[in-house]
């Protein structure tokens, strides 16, 4: 009952996973260097370590990809104020939640676990834009027919919340935006296109954490999640300039990789 299914092991056998732990590394020294502060450094290692695993839930049949988004969260050296780590994991159990990508049947424990860090986090943030993106993630859980009852209830737990926290509390309200900015016209740009690059994305067969066949469906869904759920907190959360060059950046990865992976197979 209290089995906890959504944490992904990280064997460090593999170069790939040897790889990564270094590059963070070496960006924490860089970070420490640069700001003066070993704290900052670390939350900017951490930040490219986060970048890399996100996109492994995007694009999990490509593992290189990941890389080379991780690569341009690099960016976050150059300017550092503040990356929201929690906000991070959140969305990887969200992501995970939907995708079955562990291998595991998803239990009552893992619902309710993302559902409980989800209030937190929206009365944290004073956001109730959290709870949005959690009663779309259900709704993926619930139209494949898992976890019905437990899905229906922590829907509805979240709903009761986003309610109260909405109209009583003042917990959401839309950013201004100036749309003219260019980063703001390429976060937006990125987030829209993102959707059209998910649907090819899923159509190449891939597996879970135990070699099972991947369904086609929850991967797609669990990557709508995510754009969603970025382009949600940009225009109604309290996004970080460091968060979002993450988040952009898993999405930019995985796009130019798997853009480059189809010409040179045309190609050969």
């Amino acid at each position: 009952m209290f089995t906890f299914t959504l944490g992904r092991k990280t064997d460090f056998s593999y170069k790939t996973n040897q790889l990564i732990a270094l590059l963070s590394l070496l960006v924490v020294a860089i970070g420490w260097m640069l700001t003066g502060k070993v704290s900052s450094g670390i939350y900017i290692g951490v930040g490219v370590f986060l970048t890399w695993a996100l996109s492994r839930e995007i694009d999990p049949k490509h593992e290189y990809s990941a890389f080379l988004a991780a690569a341009f969260s690099f960016l976050n050296l150059l300017y550092y104020d503040n990356v929201q780590l929690l906000v991070i994991v959140w969305m990887l159990l969200l992501m995970r939640i939907v995708n079955g990508i562990t291998g595991k049947e998803l239990t009552v424990f893992d619902i309710f676990s993302v559902l409980g860090l989800t209030i937190y986090l929206s009365l944290n943030g004073g956001n109730s834009v959290y709870l949005v993106i959690f009663i779309l993630a259900i709704a993926f859980i619930i139209k494949a027919r898992e976890k019905m009852r437990a899905a229906l209830i922590a829907s509805g737990i979240g709903l009761a919340f986003f309610i109260v926290e909405s109209f009583f509390m003042s917990y959401l309200s839309f950013n201004t935006i100036n749309y003219l900015d260019p980063i703001n016209i390429f976060a937006i740009a990125t987030l829209s296109l993102s959707f059209v690059l998910f649907w090819f994305l899923s159509k190449a067969e891939t597996e879970d954490d135990k070699g099972n066949r991947l369904n086609r469906f929850k991967l797609l869904a669990s990557q709508i999640v995510y754009s969603s759920a970025v382009l949600l907190l940009f225009l109604f959360g309290d996004t970080s300039l460091n968060n979002l060059i993450i988040y952009l950046s898993a999405i930019v990865g995985v796009t130019i990789y798997f853009i480059g992976f189809n010409i040179l197979n045309r190609e050969k």
